[in-house]
Order: C-alpha cells, then sequence, then structure tokens
C-alpha cells in the first residue's frame, strides 16, 4: 500500500511591515498646532530684531545656538517621534503659563516667553524623549533671554545711555580732562559728552545694548551647556552685566581719547574700538564661565610629599 502523499505546507502570510515611526503624524499635528500659537510671537520678535540693529548680532547667537543643539541631537540621540508623557506634561505647564500671561498683565512677555519655551520643549520631546529637552536647554535659555531683552529695548535704551556717558565723564575727569555732560533737547532728546573742545553724542547706537545682549546670551548659553549649578548660574549672570555696561563705557572713553588724537576718519575710529571692547567683553565673559565650569569638574589630588636630606 502507497504512502499519501504529503499535503503541501500552508502559503506564508506576508505582513504588511510595521512602520517605523508609527507616531510621527500625530507629532506633526501637534507640532503644526504649536507653531501657528506662536506665530504672532515670533513675527513679533523678527520684526523688532530687524529695525533694531543691536539685536542682530543677539539673533544670530541664538539662531547658532539652536544649530548647535539640533546637530548634537542628531549625532547622540535616536529620532523616535511619539507622544510621550514627559512631553504631554510640558505641554500642560505652557497652556498654564499663557493662562497666567492672561490674567497677569504685568508679567504677560516672561510667561509668554516661558510658555513657548515650554512648548518647543514638549515637541522636541516627542521627537527625542526627555533626554532631547536636557540637550536644548542651552537654546531654549537662549530664546527666553533674547525675547525679554527685545521687549526691554525702548525702556533701557535712555538709562543705559545716561550711565555710559557718567561713567565715561568721571574716568575721563579723573584723567585731569575738562568734561560735561549735558542733556540736548529736541524729538528725540540727545545726550552729548563734552570732553574738552571737542563734543560727542552719545546716541542709541552708544547706549551698549548690543553689547549686553550678546554677553547675557553668551553667558545663558554656556550655563545651559556645560549644566552648571543654579548658584553659579546666578552669579555668571550678575557678573555679566557690569562686565557689559564697564566695557561698553570704557569703549566710549577710548573714542573720547583717541578720535581728537589721530587723523583717520572718526567713523573708522568708532567701529573699530567698538569691536575690540566688544570681543574684549564677551571674551572676558567666556574666561569667566570657563572657570566656572572647571571649578565643579576639578579635583584636587594629594601632593605628594617630598622629603630632603641633609647633606
Amino acid at each position: 500500500m502507497s504512502p499519501a502523499p504529503a499535503s503541501p505546507p500552508p502559503p506564508s502570510v506576508i505582513e504588511p511591515p510595521a512602520a517605523r515611526w508609527p507616531g510621527v503624524v500625530p507629532v506633526l499635528a501637534v507640532g503644526a498646532l504649536i507653531g501657528l500659537l506662536y506665530l504672532p510671537l515670533l513675527h513679533w520678535l523678527g520684526s523688532v530684531t530687524l529695525h533694531t540693529s543691536q539685536l542682530t548680532n543677539g539673533a544670530l547667537l541664538v539662531i547658532l545656538a539652536l544649530a548647535i543643539c539640533i546637530r548634537s541631537a542628531v549625532t547622540r540621540l535616536t529620532l523616535t517621534p511619539a507622544i510621550n508623557d514627559w512631553g504631554v506634561g510640558v505641554l500642560a505647564g505652557a497652556v498654564v503659563c499663557l493662562w497666567l500671561a492672561n490674567r497677569l498683565v504685568v508679567w504677560a512677555l516672561p510667561l509668554v516667553l516661558l510658555s513657548a519655551c515650554l512648548s518647543f520643549a514638549g515637541i522636541i520631546s516627542f521627537l527625542f524623549g526627555k533626554a532631547g529637552t536636557r540637550q536644548f536647554l542651552p537654546a531654549l535659555g537662549a530664546f527666553f533671554v533674547f525675547g525679554l531683552l527685545v521687549g526691554l529695548v525702548p525702556k533701557l535704551d535712555w538709562p543705559l545711555r545716561a550711565m555710559a556717558a557718567q561713567f565715561a565723564g568721571r574716568l575721563l575727569a579723573a584723567l585731569g580732562m575738562a568734561v560735561q555732560v549735558a542733556v540736548v533737547p529736541g524729538r528725540p532728546p540727545e545726550l552729548a559728552l563734552a570732553v574738552g573742545q571737542q563734543v560727542f553724542v552719545v546716541a542709541t547706537e552708544c547706549n551698549g545694548f548690543g553689547l549686553l545682549t550678546s554677553a547675557l546670551l553668551v553667558a545663558t548659553i554656556l550655563m545651559f551647556q556645560y549644566r552648571l549649578p543654579w548658584l553659579d548660574k546666578l552669579g555668571l549672570l550678575a557678573l555679566t552685566i557690569p562686565i557689559a555696561i564697564g566695557s561698553n563705557f570704557l569703549r566710549i572713553v577710548s573714542i573720547c581719547l583717541v578720535a581728537p588724537r589721530t587723523a583717520l576718519p572718526y567713523g573708522l575710529v568708532h567701529e573699530v574700538l567698538g569691536v575690540l571692547f566688544y570681543y574684549l567683553g564677551l571674551g572676558l565673559i567666556w574666561l569667566i564661565a570657563t572657570r566656572y565650569v572647571l571649578r565643579p569638574n576639578a579635583k584636587p589630588g594629594r601632593q605628594p610629599t617630598v622629603q630632603t636630606t641633609a647633606g
């Protein structure tokens, strides 16, 4: 009796390949909604920056910090778009900040900026996980500080100019020069610094706001990049403000001393000395920040005992 022929194997079921990023559609949808929500804020920041030359370098620093954070996240983290609990919690905090901004008008700008930073952090969490939010803290912190400074441009213009003129006048007077600081009426009024026979107008461009903005942004980026303790963060920011103000009034003093004593065009002297003190101020902040970074990481070793023998 011949054996029955073996039944053919059942056909294999071909399943469709699983989607690589199953959560990409919800993440893109939430990201688009958040982008539309904060589009007026971004438009306002861009408009003020384009009309205020002193904010240009600050905006470039924010963009540079964002580019560095993106590059670092792409090389160190895995892109896995998905809605997660951490991101949802951060977005809930952003909504609360918007609600408070509507109630506390005086604090509206800081709260709206904080809400935007939290919203962007939530989207980053959806893309790279919780670790991604930490990776983008330098850019988010720089964006928050830059937004605050944009709102303070009209309020700080005259106080910064008056402070720079007074400090420069006192230093020039200490050097034995006849100095007078006067307000010239007009629309808008001008601030004049008379040094001997020369009269220098302390214009809006001389208030040092550009250096102050760049200095605070550099300090913010560095303190978040190296994750300094909060006391060190506050100390670095507290040192940054007088360094920026001091660098600016020293720039004015140098212009008053050099311009009458050289045959070079005044515009050239003004720009060269401005760039020099701008980078001197930022360099000093960088040096201080570097020391702040090295101090927590320093582990002093035990010094070897050196024994000497009498000869």
